[in-house]
């Protein structure tokens, strides 16, 4: 199993520290009477710890991976049943064993996605040994945790109708501000182009790039893209003569982008390309932009503007454009942003979690 495909659909199931859900809770309620263990758990495996959305006769609400039973569970197809803990070589001297809860018995049923990805478990867990765990309790263990699956794939389905919705009303917004886009075009055209005729032509060449980026995800069936390619096409309207060589783009560590991380991705590129055009280094003729990243255990952009003789904003306001870059890209990729007017242009910074931008398959 791909742990950071796996970890990226536990991400997705957007449950990780939510609060109690009688429709989970129902569930093992009923895996602890119907299987007369003590505790009945829906645990959920995050990287360095285990996490239960629903526990039924347990107050604790986590236990770090390394002593977590349902971490081995999750390696298997089937269930995992351990008679007495005491006895198993891998975990006679786990915390869980030799103090509280004094586990021996445990049987753990994976929940795995329709992708085949694990996200933790539907377990039992007992102070006795058990030797009676046959055939018959492992089945009616396995349907009750197929129910539980049911339950987080309802929830899946929910966040993303409201998903849609949210990207509903952000393109009304966007498309009234349609016309302030257009007209920053118009202004970093008016400096470069001479004639009306050619004027008006490039003016509809530059409007015609602002759709590529969806044609972009359509070609991959609407699943991903690669951020070189997102990048570039989102500042395809704002090129003009000779300006391929005062926006450099970074080549390297090129990576597949999901659909909901190239929509915001696309949004911050924009505006920081507006703001560019309106008061930082596309406004003037030697005005420059690097753009880099890199994607390790954190995804890094910056985006750096060289010019000088300009005067420019300490603060840059609280309108929509803004939100975007300081508030909305932060909290999408669950990361830190730096907006900071140095003397020579404008340098923004994000840092956020790789899964909440990469394309996983």
């Amino acid at each position: 199993m791909d742990e950071f495909c796996r970890l990226s659909a536990l991400d997705k199931t957007n449950l990780l520290d939510t609060a109690a859900e009688l429709r989970f809770d129902r569930l093992t309620r009923l895996a602890a009477t119907v299987l007369k263990t003590e505790i009945a758990l829906v645990s959920l495996i995050d990287k360095d710890r285990q996490w239960f959305k629903s526990k039924h006769g347990l107050d604790t609400s986590e236990t770090p991976r390394s002593q977590a039973f349902c971490s081995h569970a999750i390696k298997h197809s089937d269930i995992m049943v351990v008679n007495d803990a005491s006895l198993d070589p891998r975990f006679v001297d786990n915390p869980l064993v030799t103090g509280d809860p004094k586990i021996r018995f445990y049987a753990g049923a994976p929940l795995i996605t329709k992708n085949g990805y694990a996200l933790g478990t539907l377990c039992i867990i007992d102070s006795k040994p058990r030797s009676d765990f046959g055939p018959e309790q492992q089945q009616i263990l396995t349907d009750i945790a197929i129910s539980v699956m049911t339950e987080i794939e309802a929830v899946t389905q929910e966040r993303i109708i409201d998903d849609l919705t949210v990207v509903n009303e952000e393109l009304k917004h966007r498309m009234g501000n349609m016309y302030a886009h257009v007209s920053s075009l118009i202004s970093l055209m008016n400096r470069s182009v001479d004639g009306q005729k050619e004027f008006a032509q490039r003016l509809r060449e530059r409007i015609t790039t602002l759709a590529q980026t969806q044609a972009l995800l359509a070609n991959n069936h609407y699943t991903s893209a690669p951020i070189n390619e997102i990048i570039e096409t989102t500042l395809a309207p704002f090129q003009v003569e000779g300006s391929d060589k005062r926006i450099n783009i970074q080549s390297a560590d090129n990576f597949d982008v999901s659909p909901r991380g190239a929509f915001t991705l696309t949004l911050m590129i924009n505006e920081l390309a507006t703001n560019a055009v309106k008061h930082g280094a596309l406004s003037a003729p030697d005005g420059a932009i690097d753009i880099s990243w890199s994607n390790g255990q954190k995804f890094d952009f910056e985006w750096r503007e060289a010019v000088t003789g300009l005067s420019f904003k300490k603060d840059p306001g609280i309108g929509f454009g803004s939100q975007i870059l300081r508030r909305i890209v932060p909290l999408e990729f669950k990361g830190e942003v730096d907006y900071d007017l140095a003397p020579t242009g404008l340098v923004y910074k994000f840092s956020g979690d790789p899964l909440r931008i990469r394309q996983i398959a």
